[in-house]
């Protein structure tokens, strides 16, 4: 019994390994290397009185080149003074040139903190800067 069942243990490695080594890559070939989406977020200005008006601009480029098509571009910010701060979540549309804006008045004083979430070309990107409203 011991040789008959080492027999088929051996045979089902082999099978596995042999069955590995077949599997094709091609994929992975013939589309290059995954090279990640780029975001570049501005924060204009990063200090602005209260009751003043902050840009968001969220600059999106893959390969070399400006992705005005990204699935989602949607800017999240809070005030990170207040633990119980509401996060505000405003979805974007292209500007042209690969640059996604949004212009948001800040009346409440305090540090705030923007996240970019940017779908595009099947990845997800999400930079983040802080600024200050006096």
């Amino acid at each position: 019994m011991k040789g008959k069942a080492g027999r088929i243990a051996v045979m089902v490695l082999l099978i596995t390994v042999l069955g590995g080594c077949g599997r094709s890559e091609t994929a992975a070939v013939d589309n290059g290397p995954l090279e990640p989406i780029r975001v570049d977020l501005e924060v204009t200005p990063d200090t602005v009185e209260s009751g003043g008006t902050v840009t968001f601009t969220a600059k999106v480029g893959h390969r070399g080149e400006n992705v005005d098509d990204a699935q989602e571009v949607t800017f999240e910010f809070w005030n990170t003074d207040d633990e119980n701060a509401e996060h505000s979540k405003v979805t974007v549309k292209s500007a042209g040139d690969g640059a996604y804006v949004l212009e948001r008045k800040f009346a409440e004083p305090g540090t705030y903190k923007v996240i970019s979430h940017v779908t595009a070309r099947d990845q997800h990107s999400m930079p983040s800067k802080q600024f200050t409203v006096q």
